[in-house]
C-alpha cells in the first residue's frame, strides 16, 4: 500500500524516509494534493522492471495468459 506524503514533508524528512523505504514501505509524493512520484526500494523497482520485460514479450505474455486460463478451467498437471 502506498502512503501519501507531501513533497514538503518528503524533503524535510528525506533520510528517515529512505530508511522506511529500505524497510519495505512505499510512498506516493504529492504536490498541491496531486500525486507526482512514487518512492520505492530499488529491489522492488527491479522486480517491477523484470515483470514488465516479461509482459512485453508477446510469447511469454501469451503463455502466462494460457496458464491462467488453464488454472481457471482446472486443467493443470501436477509436476510430481
Amino acid at each position: 500500500m502506498l502512503r501519501a506524503i507531501s513533497a514538503t514533508e518528503a524533503r524535510n524528512t528525506f533520510l528517515p524516509l529512505l530508511d522506511k523505504v529500505c524497510n519495505g514501505e512505499r510512498y506516493m509524493v504529492t504536490r498541491h494534493g496531486q500525486p507526482v512520484v512514487v518512492v520505492l526500494s530499488y529491489e522492488e523497482y527491479s522486480r517491477i522492471e523484470a515483470t514488465l520485460r516479461l509482459i512485453e514479450n508477446r510469447k511469454i505474455a501469451s503463455d502466462i495468459a494460457s496458464g491462467f486460463e488453464d488454472e481457471k478451467e482446472d486443467r493443470l498437471t501436477p509436476l510430481d
